[in-house]
């Protein structure tokens, strides 16, 4: 990146342009990070913040999320026999099945 100055009365002011961020298209895990990595890694976050790739990487991580939470759900139905689809015990196991997913992805990626 070259930088340019602009003369101001006695003084160079740099002219300081940043460079064109990606389109932040993260979702449910990618906030999560975020929010993580400014309450629990402030130096992670201000580094990466400067560097123009925090929204890079809240887009990888979202997608990485995603894309292991629907693999650990297909695992867990297969390993557990499903109660009859529309039932109360359906809507339990889907929530237990979901949490189970939901825990695994928050303590593999986005809490690392």
């Amino acid at each position: 990146m070259k930088i340019t100055y602009e003369k101001v009365g006695d003084y160079q002011i740099p002219n300081l342009i940043p460079n064109k961020q990606p389109k932040a298209d993260y979702g449910k895990w990618g906030m999560l990070r975020r929010t993580f990595l400014k309450n629990h890694c402030e130096g992670l976050y201000n580094l990466l913040s400067m560097k123009g790739e925090l929204i890079t990487h809240l887009n990888e991580i979202d997608e990485q999320a995603r894309d292991m939470w629907e693999t650990i759900m297909e695992q867990l139905k297969k390993q557990n026999t499903a109660p009859p689809q529309g039932t109360m015990k359906w809507v339990q196991y889907m929530n237990g099945l979901r949490a189970i997913a939901d825990e695994q992805v928050l303590n593999d990626i986005i809490y690392n």
